[in-house]
């Protein structure tokens, strides 16, 4: 019997529905005070907007417009694998490092037997999966990420003149390799009067290189990033500790993904980012949370490497338009984004749509008939009849309540996420 014959008495796929999705925003104070609003078409709402949650994360979870009744998105499509998020950041976000699988469910069942509350602000552990995640940017997107080559940062740090940095960043000179873990020791655990110090000297010696004619471009990038941590977090000591990591600007398009173990943290820039659904992170500065040093070294990978940067590969092209997608090494997700420049373009299975620029529309591929109703009113032998197509246009979002294939007209920009299996949307 071939895949496509139906087995008798079974009952036909259900036809997959397009739904109006409402995410909701996150206020946290980093975030922008315009970027989202001006995306979803609204007023600035008087506090930073950091986030557009699109999914069904429990903390914030989205909700679908059905026949004119509000529902959980939850409720009709499940739970999904994935958050996807528009992010805005005005300041940096903490330095951080997200669990493995393996570690994350052995540190979760650990915390869970030992009685520690979900909520706890100390709790590591607050689900047993691993956090992977690939931001997309939309603007100009100031990153770190991965240990830089020691070489170069010890170069910055003796340009900069701080004796207590020189001392810190020793370990990097000893032992390149691992280096980096001994330097993060050392700064995480002074004595936070002996930090906030620190960071003070760091940031004037910091303005100081805006005076030199000839300085390194290293550090002439050093000094602006101290400066703008100050701003956003003064006296942290996580300040010194972002010296460790490559510094880049990702460009509009070009994406950086975030492995289990990478120490990275998010600084400036408007862009899609999309993890598997986990609120897995130990921090390592630039925050006012809990910083477990133990925990966090226990999971750093101290190894230089390159910040692990993402070029989008196209998928289809033609004269309407193209996909293109970023390939990442894990089966939670899939995010691709159609380009619509005035004809069609199609995307395979996706399950949310947002889209970020101009007007489409969208149209689901029919779904099989039951036996019999191809006679009662089918277009199409076997086919349920096609559905009139909805129109998604900027800031707008749906989620599809079944896999399906879509068609996208017009002339816009769709970012569409799905649960993954490494191969291409």
């Amino acid at each position: 019997m071939s895949a496509d014959t139906q087995i008798a008495g079974a009952a036909p796929p259900a036809a997959a529905r397009l739904l109006p999705l409402y995410g909701q925003v996150q206020n946290y104070a980093w975030g922008s005070p315009d970027a989202i609003y001006d995306l979803l078409g609204e007023p600035p709402g008087g506090q930073p907007a950091a986030e557009l949650w699109l999914g069904t994360h429990p903390v914030a979870p989205a909700e679908v417009d059905d026949a004119g009744r509000r529902r959980p998105a939850v409720e009709l499509v499940g739970e999904l694998p994935f958050l996807l998020k528009v992010l805005a950041a005005e300041k940096a976000l903490s330095l951080q490092v997200h669990p493995d699988l393996a570690t994350a469910r052995a540190g979760f069942d650990a915390e869970e037997r030992a009685g520690v509350p979900r909520d706890a602000p100390r709790r590591r552990y607050r689900d047993p999966n691993h956090k992977p995640e690939l931001i997309v940017a939309l603007t100009p997107f100031r990153a770190l990420a991965g240990i830089r080559e020691p070489r170069r940062t010890l170069a910055v740090v003796e340009a900069l003149g701080v004796d207590g940095l020189t001392a810190a960043f020793r370990p990097l000179a000893a032992d390149p390799a691992r280096g980096a873990a001994a330097v993060l020791r050392t700064l995480l655990t002074l004595p936070r009067e002996r930090g906030r110090a620190l960071a003070g000297e760091l940031t004037r010696a910091a303005t100081g290189v805006a005076a030199r004619a000839q300085a390194a471009p290293d550090l002439v990038l050093a000094a602006d990033l101290v400066g703008r941590l100050a701003v956003a977090h003064p006296g942290d000591v996580g300040i010194a500790a972002a010296l460790l990591l490559n510094d880049v600007t990702l460009r509009p398009g070009e994406a950086l993904f975030q492995p289990a173990r990478l120490l990275h943290a998010y600084v400036h820039g408007v862009g899609i980012e999309i993890m598997a659904t986990s609120d897995n992170v130990l921090r390592g500065g630039l925050t006012p949370k809990h910083i477990d040093v133990d925990e966090l070294l226990r999971l750093l990978d101290p190894a230089p490497s390159a910040a692990p940067v993402l070029a989008a590969k196209t998928l289809r092209a033609g004269a309407g338009g193209l996909v293109r997608y970023w390939p990442v090494p894990v089966d939670d997700f899939v995010l691709a984004e159609a380009i619509c420049a005035g004809g069609e373009v199609t995307l395979n299975r996706p399950a949310v749509l947002l889209a970020v620029d101009g007007a489409v529309d969208v149209r689901v591929a029919s779904a099989p008939l039951a036996a019999g109703a191809a006679e009662a009113g089918g277009e199409r032998a076997g086919l349920e009849p096609a559905a009139e197509p909805s129109r998604l246009a900027r800031g707008q979002a749906a989620v599809l309540t079944a896999p399906a294939t879509v068609t996208l007209s017009g002339a816009g920009r769709v970012f569409a996420a799905r649960p993954g299996t490494r191969r291409p949307a």
